[in-house]
Order: structure tokens, then C-alpha cells, then sequence
């Protein structure tokens, strides 16, 4: 009976030993600011900044603890308002992933009552999000089906195309008319009008639609292309860099 019971003590401190192994390799246990309440605001992942104690921290926190469990809360400014909080439990998979799972949600505010919320909406399994590392103490919670090259992919996709509207006035355009109904028949009326790109060496390997627009990264074997389709004109186009000639 001794042994059965020193066994047992013996895996659970190697348990909690991995843990905090696990939970120091992708260092999320504390507390962050975040723009977004976990599992209440409909987003496409979290953006978390490390909670300073030296600094007065106001908005939304959310608290992970050693134990497993999280709490993410918003201040009360305003009685006749309507503050959410939730809380759960999380797991570490490996060093680059996190599984969260929201077990309780309370609302508190006079306007509380207008809103209509199911509760079953919020309380649920959010699966497993990739940790991406921003900076030295900014993170981001990206939904993720575990595999780590395609959350890397989907992080350089994003990147590239934040890059093009931010920088969409650096390329030409050759806007050609299309009544395509999907993707590839979209593509085909591009007209390479600078020679420059072999359409059929190309494959769609990210998409992201912006009001009426639709922007497309293509991949051949050695680089990236963008295509920008509009679905009010029904016209599409290849961007081509100004400073290839």
C-alpha cells in the first residue's frame, strides 16, 4: 500500500513538473491585456500584451494560472452597462499550442438584460489555438488544427497580405473583366500584361476577402503573386511590383 501510494506521488510531481516545463517553454502563465473577452467576442484570434506591474493596466485582463485555469474579465466603468466575464480551464499540447475551453460566463451591468445571450454560445470547447510570438511581450492566440508549418503559413499569408494594402499604391494593375464563379475561373481572365508570370505554374494558397474585394496569394516554385478581385465590377487583376519594371 506504501509503495502503491509513493508511486502515485511520484507522477504527480513528475506531472507537475512537465507542466510548468511546458508552461515556461510558451510562457503564457500571468496576466495580459487584451482587447477581446475569450470566448465572448467572435474574432479570428487573441491579441495578449504582457501586464506590467509597474504600469496602471486598464481594459480587459484575462489571467492564466499555474493550475490550468483562466479568467478573463473588463473592468466596470459604468453600472448602467454591461461587463462579461469568462473563465475555464486550458491545457498546453506542446511548446507552440494551447487548448481552451470556456466553463462559465456571468454577465454584470443594468443593460445586461437588453442584450440577448445564450449562454450555451459562450460556454464551449474554443479548441486549440497556436502561440505566436510577437514580440517580447506581446502574443497572439491564433486558431490552429495543430499543425505547426501550416500556423506558420497561415502567420506569413497574413503578414503578406496586411503588406499589400498597406502598400497597395507600389503596384500596377491590369484590371481585365471575369464572370467567374470561383477561384480558378476568376484566375484564368487574368491577363499577364508584363509577361512576367506563368499563371498555370501558380496555385491559391491564401484568400481574404475586404468588403467587396477579394485578395489571393498565389505561389509558383519560386515566389508569391497577388491577384485582387473585385466582386461589384466583376473584375480581377494581377499586381505587379513598380520596381520590376
Amino acid at each position: 500500500m506504501k509503495e502503491f501510494f509513493l508511486k502515485n506521488k511520484v507522477l504527480l510531481f513528475l506531472s507537475f513538473f512537465l507542466s510548468i516545463s511546458s508552461f515556461a517553454q510558451i510562457n503564457i502563465v500571468g496576466e495580459w491585456n487584451t482587447k477581446d473577452v475569450i470566448g465572448y467576442t467572435d474574432v479570428a484570434g487573441y491579441s495578449l500584451i504582457k501586464s506590467k506591474s509597474e504600469q496602471n493596466n486598464y481594459g480587459r485582463r484575462l489571467m492564466f494560472k499555474l493550475d490550468g485555469t483562466f479568467l478573463c474579465d473588463e473592468p466596470i466603468e459604468c453600472p448602467n452597462g454591461c461587463s462579461v466575464f469568462t473563465s475555464g480551464t486550458y491545457a498546453i499540447v506542446d511548446q507552440d499550442h494551447v487548448h481552451i475551453i470556456v466553463e462559465d460566463v456571468h454577465f454584470s451591468g443594468l443593460m445586461c438584460g437588453m442584450k440577448k445571450i445564450n449562454k450555451k454560445d459562450i460556454i464551449r470547447d474554443l479548441g486549440v489555438f497556436y502561440v505566436y510570438k510577437e514580440g517580447e511581450d506581446v502574443i497572439r492566440l491564433i486558431p490552429s488544427n495543430g499543425v505547426l508549418q501550416e500556423d506558420k503559413d497561415k502567420i506569413l499569408y497574413n503578414q503578406l497580405t496586411y503588406n499589400f494594402y498597406k502598400e497597395w499604391k507600389k503596384y500596377d494593375y491590369s484590371w481585365q473583366n471575369t464572370n467567374g464563379s470561383n477561384q480558378q475561373e476568376i484566375i484564368k481572365d487574368c491577363v499577364d500584361s508584363k509577361k512576367q508570370i506563368d499563371l498555370s505554374n501558380c496555385k491559391v494558397v491564401f484568400s481574404a476577402k475586404k468588403d467587396l474585394e477579394e485578395f489571393l496569394i498565389l505561389k509558383d516554385e519560386k515566389e508569391f503573386h497577388y491577384v485582387v478581385y473585385d466582386s461589384y465590377r466583376k473584375k480581377v487583376s494581377l499586381a505587379y511590383p513598380r520596381n520590376k519594371g
